[in-house]
């Protein structure tokens, strides 16, 4: 081989700084045994905590493992794999393009391994294991604070996580395994807001009550002695209506036109329960709320349900499930405890 030659393969054998273990695509490493009897179990996890810490140093003191091991776990991983799944920086980790495709199938796969456990779990004893419920906020008011205590009155030893966001956000973590169910308002079209539009079939809407809403002010506001108050007395109150992207904001265009009026100019966009009944009760404004979470705070003193103004049926509120996957015994027992809690008038 002459110099040149020499030199040239050198080069293209010198390896970059941390790449050590970065197979080549082409070499036996990639195309040898399939990557199941490559890959271990414990590498998705180290790989996925690096991920959710930020950094290697991080992941290895919540997973209580020297900062060489998590490395060498990593290095290892994308030797197999054939890829970088992280390029490396002074600030930690960044996940690469290819490391964000095994990050969805790593979740998964992982989402997975947490069902099979809970299964043999349920098999045993049937009352343990972990669940995690994604919710909307009209359904966290009064129906899903009731069916986890249902659900914990009859099976104790059973972890309840409860993650809150939107349709948008939760179906997506519902396909992936992320959460079990999802509790509150149903998609008045089968056509999830979702970027996961084919997967939308893996979904099974279940229906449990109508909800509508109540148009609400302090108990202590001066007005709410009257016995009927006119729109032209709540003219001058803030009003709290829901945002743009909710489902119910043309639920409360349809109110004001349907009582003679013009939307506010100035109103506070918000479907948080907590901030509008603050807002409601210490900032004495008129807030459009759940008739379920109307009527619980209605019932403890707090605010004051104007009857005129009842919006009787605007969404539908219900659970949503895996259509390809039999139901965990948890997660039967959850749903139980759910329609325990309606019959119990802890919904609509």
């Amino acid at each position: 081989m002459g110099s040149a030659q020499s030199e040239q393969h050198d080069r293209g054998n010198t390896a970059m700084p941390g790449s050590e273990h970065i197979a080549d695509p082409h070499s036996r490493a990639g195309h040898g045994s399939p990557l199941s009897r490559r890959l271990r179990l414990q590498q998705f996890a180290i790989f996925i905590k690096v991920i959710e810490a930020g950094s290697v140093l991080a992941a290895s003191r919540e997973l209580a493992m020297t900062q060489p091991a998590i490395s060498k776990s990593i290095q290892d991983l994308e030797a197999q794999v054939g890829t970088r799944l992280f390029e490396r920086g002074k600030t930690g980790m960044r996940v690469t393009e290819s490391g964000m495709v095994f990050e969805s199938h790593a979740r998964l796969i992982l989402s997975q391994l947490r069902y099979l456990s809970e299964d043999l779990d349920a098999m045993k004893t049937g009352m343990s294991g972990h669940l995690i419920v994604g919710t909307l906020i009209a359904a966290s008011a009064t129906l899903l604070p009731n069916a986890i205590g249902n659900l914990r009155s009859f099976a104790p030893d059973v972890d309840v996580t409860v993650k809150v966001g939107s349709n948008s956000t939760l179906h997506p973590q519902l396909i992936k395994g992320e959460v079990d169910i999802v509790l509150g308002i149903l998609p008045e079209e089968l056509a999830v807001a979702s970027k996961h539009h084919h997967d939308i079939s893996l979904l099974k809407h279940v229906p449990l009550f109508d909800e509508g809403f109540d148009v609400v002010i302090s108990a202590k506001h001066p007005l709410a002695a009257q016995e009927r108050i006119g729109m032209h007395e709540l003219g001058a109150m803030g009003w709290i209506i829901p945002t743009r992207e909710s489902a119910n904001y043309l639920a409360a265009q349809q109110f004001f036109h349907s009582n003679g009026q013009k939307m506010p100019q100035r109103v506070i966009e918000s479907v948080s329960i907590l901030t509008n009944l603050e807002l409601v009760i210490q900032w004495g404004m008129v807030a459009m709320m759940p008739k379920s979470a109307a009527r619980r705070f209605e019932r403890l003193g707090l605010v004051k349900a104007l009857e005129y103004a009842r919006i009787e049926r605007i969404t539908r509120v219900g659970y949503t499930i895996r259509a390809d996957r039999e139901n965990s015994a948890i997660l039967q027992n959850f749903i139980g405890a759910l329609h325990q809690s309606l019959r119990e008038g802890g919904g609509g």
